[in-house]
């Protein structure tokens, strides 16, 4: 079956995180990338170039200790976007979360240059993350 080359960039992506290789996901950041996360957490705002994208990812990456994980559930494409439908867990104690969000991603020449992420429950992200 026929996988379009920006979904297969942003899969590439999406392993990188899975293995914890985050600055592997440089690659495929443009300089200027924006990554828009939604929210009143302190997770929430715009982080901006591939610096300012991965430090989001580590402090993501801590505040769920080390459990925060996220699964493709579906894709669609077009020359320049992705947009992947996704699930996020994560587990601190007794705490847990399983929710859905769509993840709106802007490609040009094979680097992945805006994010917009819309979950299906920001509150109770927000509330986790806090």
């Amino acid at each position: 079956m026929y996988e379009h080359h920006n979904v297969k960039l942003i899969r590439r992506g999406y392993d990188c995180f899975a293995r914890g290789d985050l600055e592997a996901l440089r690659e495929i950041m443009a300089p200027d990338i924006v990554w828009h996360e939604p929210g009143r957490s302190p997770l929430a705002g715009d982080h901006k170039g591939p610096d300012g994208v991965l430090a989001f990812f580590r402090e993501l990456t801590e505040r769920s200790g080390g459990t925060f994980e996220v699964e493709i559930v579906d894709t669609v494409a077009d020359p320049e976007r992705v947009v992947v439908f996704q699930r996020e867990r994560a587990q601190r104690g007794s705490d847990a979360i399983d929710l859905l969000a769509a993840v709106d991603f802007e490609v040009h020449y094979g680097k992945i240059t805006e994010v917009s992420v819309y979950h299906a429950d920001t509150y109770r992200f927000d509330e986790f993350f806090s």
